[in-house]
């Protein structure tokens, strides 16, 4: 019952929810056709697309392709999440 056990002094206990994914790694042919990695990240409701180390662009194959969109499509939601999170803040302030 809610009167018997005393509260005084006791500590709160936080659970922490998970983060979500913010970067995926996606196989890809960088411009010397060397392969290599390009990344998908997200920072503060933006989404970054990062060419392989040395390379201003790059290409994907067919794997590549479905990384790619599957990363992108990930990437989207996270972001729309940092951004209704954000006006929210904003609103209470």
């Amino acid at each position: 019952m809610s009167g018997d056990t005393p509260t005084a002094g006791a500590e709160t206990t936080y659970i922490r929810l998970p983060e979500p994914r913010r970067s995926w790694l996606v196989s890809c042919t960088d411009a010397f056709r060397n392969l290599g990695v390009c990344v998908v990240a997200v920072e503060q409701g933006s989404i970054v697309i990062y060419a392989p180390d040395n390379s201003e662009s790059f290409e994907l194959g067919p794997t590549g392709i479905a990384e790619f969109r599957a990363a992108f499509t990930d990437a989207i939601g996270v972001a729309e999440a940092d951004l209704r999170a954000m006006a929210a803040a904003s609103a209470r302030s």
